[in-house]
């Protein structure tokens, strides 16, 4: 069985559903329609009694690169309202997906990707996999409160890393931290991930999803998300993020005024 989306693929096999972002050109690169493709996605799955467990991962070399920043109006006020208009009522992060959903991370997941990343129950990690919040390099933050989740994972001074200073991590260093569950080799990846799967399938659902709960109940105390939305829409108005997003697609160094 299978679902139809341009952006991704999604097989379901013996209860387990596979979600592999298919963009690979562009390292999955996050734009409106893949946005889109993933909260259809994850609605439909969670309706499907078939479906007992999903495994998340990337097609290519990348997981999930971040934005699409070679389009000029990425992150410009104007697209950022349109998006989050698309987006009603369905959330292309899915935190709140009720049943377990494994992150096979096989490459890079930066900016947007972390954060989906960070919507996973359990993370596998590639040795090939990178985890960062680039966003100071481009005069922007981290959308949904995904630095408030890294910090829930790695703790304040790791969080700060690789949010405040912008650094990448590799798998192993992931699993050092406590980002990722586990570091395998990438030909061990998927495998480890059905091997995982397989084990949640075995479990009872509602108690899964009552568990699930328990753990988004623990979080959920830490978030202010109307207060992320704030700062978020404040900085997409300011000429440092006009200048960040510049610097990067003519690749050279940024001039940040603070205005």
């Amino acid at each position: 069985m299978s679902y139809e989306y341009e952006n991704l693929i999604c097989t379901v096999s013996d209860g387990v559903a596979t979600v592999m972002l298919n963009r690979p050109e562009s390292l999955n690169a996050f734009g409106p329609g893949m946005a889109s493709d993933i909260g259809a996605v994850f609605e439909e799955m969670a309706a499907d009694g078939d479906v007992r467990v999903t495994i998340l991962t990337g097609a290519g070399r990348g997981f999930c690169a971040g934005a699409f920043v070679k389009d000029p109006n990425t992150h410009a006020l104007d697209s950022v309202a349109e998006g989050v208009m698309a987006q009603r009522g369905r959330s292309a992060f899915p935190w709140d997906y009720p049943k377990p959903l494994i992150g096979a991370i096989n490459g890079p997941a930066y900016g947007a990707g972390l954060n989906i990343v960070l919507c996973c129950d359990v993370i596998l990690a590639s040795t090939e996999a990178r985890f960062c919040f680039p966003m100071a390099r481009l005069g922007i933050i981290p959308a949904w409160p995904g630095v408030q989740t890294l910090a829930l994972y790695v703790g304040k001074g790791k969080a700060a890393e690789m949010s405040l200073m912008a650094r990448p991590i590799d798998g192993e260093d992931a699993y050092r931290w406590g980002l990722a569950n586990k570091c395998v080799a990438p030909e061990d990846l998927m495998p480890e991930a059905r091997a995982w799967a397989r084990e949640f399938a075995a479990m009872a659902p509602v108690s899964l999803r009552l568990i699930k709960e328990e753990l988004h109940d623990s979080y959920e105390a830490n978030f202010d998300r109307k207060l992320n939305r704030l700062r978020f829409m404040t900085a997409q108005v300011t000429a440092d993020r006009v200048e960040g997003h510049a610097a990067w697609r003519e690749k050279r160094q940024a001039n940040f005024r603070g205005l």
